[in-house]
């Protein structure tokens, strides 16, 4: 029997000073070659068992490994974190704790440069891999300039640069805009199959998994709870819906027809299967005179600008970076936005700008009936509540409690309202078991479900988000787009960013995509998702049920631009003459 890649025997482990272990029991081998996918919600122990991998877990985290793990027959227990780097090459989610030299370049060389590779061959790498995740022209650019997504990409060039025969992602793509996400999986997965790269990747892109992992693992506190390929998986409807983990909407469509009463000859997990199997369910079946359509939703009624940006240019310095190029908009009272785009478009830098925590550099931005350039911070924080990309840079207090309590007590709110803002608060974002914790130790998620409460105990009338779902599994992304649904129901404005397009489909009103630093769209999101080609210029794909909607013959009858799987599944339901529309899942 040949040496697997990895190989783990009866594997436990807790954290220092846990009682609590986060693997349990775990037994797994993955053989040289194989792209293995690790899915599961938060807290399932997907980071820990990537660490594990590279012995990051215990060598250097500390803690109590139980059983034997064993890389291309090495046991971790044996090596120290440089033997088995040379072996394995671990991108992290955040890619903030990876990133420490002063230049894309210098962080791109680092690795190969301690292997001693000959300095030749050390350029011809970093040439490839910045090609590769598109940052070739950033080689003088400081890592800590760059954006979210930007930072992902450096921290996986960084790892392909080791040329590792094992390459561990731990929801390394979270933050990269959907078009590159693609780029770097079509990536990964040819260093898998043309150069034999055996990869690991923790995350919840189904419709990616569907396409390139040969099997998947499902986690679920600690423990292994389903191993098989994506169609094994993502078929079993029970296992997606037990554990909350997301299937591609086309698999999720084919559980509704079956829940419709509409067995399909197999549960699709790609685009073209769905295709394959709409067409022929509806194959010979009458079209109605009107065809079925997405009603779209209610605009508000247009009421006053709350946000006002006004002919914005921001220069970065020093390296004169121009990250917005004289953009204009407005935001009415009301509206739910989202703001979409490429990494380094300029949508984080538009927020700072609206937040005050950016000055323009010619222009301005009114929010709130405020010019941004001449009133405080703290003025604008008691009308807008935000919360940053990188959740951490908002957290200073000792316990939860006393982190959302600090801006009402700054705004000298009585000790009894201060109490009733954090108990709302905590139990719109569910939190209420976690007012005595210390907010940095939190997993990175709840960190953000911190930041969020604090910002609504503020009573703002303007909600501003950026990347709020950044280290969410699926339950917590549609748990806090629910959050900012209800404040947007309450009257409040909603403006928020993200690469989650399923959730901008299903959320957002209306959508502005963002293309360097200018707008290149804005409009209703059915009216920007149907100019596929022109967003695609933003690395914007659309989600894959309205891919699937664009895919099919009008003669079919079918929306063109459904936003949800839900829709498609009533649209198609209705077609093949239910008596009335049914009611299915989101």
């Amino acid at each position: 029997m040949t040496i697997p890649a990895v190989e783990l025997i009866d594997v436990s482990y807790r954290y220092p000073r846990s009682k609590r272990s986060v693997i349990r029991k775990l037994n797994l081998r993955v053989e040289k070659g194989e792209f293995l996918v690790v899915m599961g919600e938060n807290g399932a122990g997907k980071s820990t068992f990537c660490q594990i991998l590279n012995g990051i877990i215990p060598l250097s985290a500390g803690g109590q490994l139980k059983g034997q793990v064993l890389i291309d027959g090495l046991d971790t227990s044996e090596s120290t974190v440089g033997q088995l780097s040379t072996k394995v090459g671990i991108v992290l989610e955040d890619p903030e704790t990876q990133l420490f030299t002063t230049s894309v370049l210098s962080e791109v060389a680092f690795g190969p440069e301690n292997l001693n590779v000959p300095v030749p061959e050390i350029l011809e790498r970093v040439k490839w891999v910045l090609d590769v995740v598109q940052l070739n022209g950033y080689e003088d650019r400081m890592p800590t300039a760059l954006s979210g997504g930007q930072k992902q990409r450096l921290a996986i060039a960084a790892a392909l640069s080791m040329r590792p025969s094992i390459l561990v992602l731990d929801e390394s793509t979270s933050q990269i805009d959907p078009l590159g996400v693609k780029e770097v999986y079509d990536v990964v997965l040819e260093l898998n199959k043309k150069h034999g790269m055996t990869i690991v990747m923790a995350t919840d892109q189904s419709e990616e998994i569907a396409r390139v992992a040969d099997r998947v693992l499902v986690l679920d506190h600690g423990r292994e709870v389903a191993l098989g390929t994506p169609r094994e998986i993502f078929g079993n409807t029970g296992l997606f819906k037990q554990f909350t983990i997301r299937a591609p909407q086309v698999s999720q469509l084919g559980a509704q027809l079956i829940e419709g009463g509409r067995p399909l000859t197999i549960l699709p997990t790609t685009l073209e299967e769905a295709r394959e199997e709409v067409e022929e369910a509806l194959k010979g079946v009458p079209l109605d005179e009107k065809p079925v359509d997405v009603e779209p939703p209610e605009n508000p009624a247009v009421a006053e600008p709350v946000i006002s940006v006004e002919d914005l240019t921001y220069i970065y310095q020093p390296g004169n970076v121009k990250a917005v190029k004289n953009i204009h908009f407005e935001i009415h009272r009301g509206e739910f936005v989202a703001l979409i785009g490429q990494n380094g478009s300029g949508k984080t830098t538009t927020l700072k700008n609206m937040l005050g925590l950016l000055r323009p550099t010619s222009g301005r931005v009114v929010v709130a009936g405020m010019d941004t350039r001449e009133v405080a911070v703290a003025d604008l924080a008691q009308r807008v509540g935000f919360v940053l990309q990188n959740p951490d840079q908002q957290l200073f207090a000792e316990t939860v409690h006393d982190e959302i309590a600090f801006g009402p007590r700054n705004l000298g709110v009585s000790r009894e309202e201060v109490e009733e803002r954090i108990r709302k608060s905590v139990e719109m974002v569910g939190l209420e078991a976690a007012l005595d914790e210390f907010p940095p130790a939190l997993p990175k998620g709840e960190r953000a479900k911190v930041v969020i409460a604090s910002a609504l105990a503020m009573n703002p009338e303007i909600v501003i988000l950026d990347e709020p779902t950044t280290g969410q599994d699926y339950k917590g992304c549609h748990q806090i787009l629910q959050i900012a649904r209800t404040l947007h129901s309450e009257g409040r404005t909603v403006v928020f960013v993200t690469h989650h397009m399923a959730l901008v489909a299903e959320y957002a009103q209306r959508v502005i995509v963002m293309r360097d630093g200018e707008i290149l769209l804005d409009d209703t999101t059915e009216r920007v998702f149907v100019q596929t080609e022109l967003v695609r210029q933003a690395h914007i794909i659309p989600p894959q049920i309205t891919e699937l909607g664009l895919s099919l013959p009008e003669e079919l009858g079918l929306p063109r631009t459904p936003l949800t799987v839900r829709q498609m599944a009533e649209a198609i339901l209705v077609r093949l003459n239910a008596n009335q529309p049914q009611t299915v899942g989101n």
